[in-house]
């Protein structure tokens, strides 16, 4: 398997757990009329706070080996498109879990920075594994 094909399985990944977070949030804040995740709100809480914080080391790992395992020459315009997604998925990633660790009374600003990261993830995405995948 090439570095390339792991980034992206990961990537799906992270993809897959952000859409998972945004359901978990929706269904804890009443948005769903029918329980998609069949947890009681206090384990869905639990279970959206870890999986956030799973989410933004997998991310964190798929940058890393972004920026350690390629090549720089001259790219396409998508390539500083999902450097800038990317930077910006994390960062709002990173901003939202020291947010609820250590600044709960901003936590208004929650689904905010969640749409934000999840946006972002999803921009990401389509930028580089939506991309590789598709060229295969």
């Amino acid at each position: 398997m090439s570095l390339e094909m792991g980034k992206s399985i990961l990537a799906t990944v992270v993809l897959v757990l952000a859409l998972a977070q945004a359901i978990s949030m929706a269904q804890i804040r009443g948005y769903l009329r029918f329980k998609l995740i069949p947890l009681p709100a206090k384990s869905l809480r639990n279970w959206h706070r870890w999986g956030g914080e799973a989410t933004l080391l997998l991310t964190l790992l798929v940058a890393l080996i972004c920026l350690t395992g390629e090549t720089y020459s001259s790219y396409a315009w998508r390539v500083p498109l999902h450097a800038a997604l990317g930077t910006l998925a994390a960062l709002t990633m990173s901003a939202k879990v020291i947010m609820a660790r250590r600044f709960r009374r901003y936590l208004r600003y929650g689904p905010l920075l969640g749409a934000t990261a999840g946006l972002a993830v999803l921009g990401t995405f389509i930028a580089s594994a939506l991309w590789y995948l598709w060229s295969l």
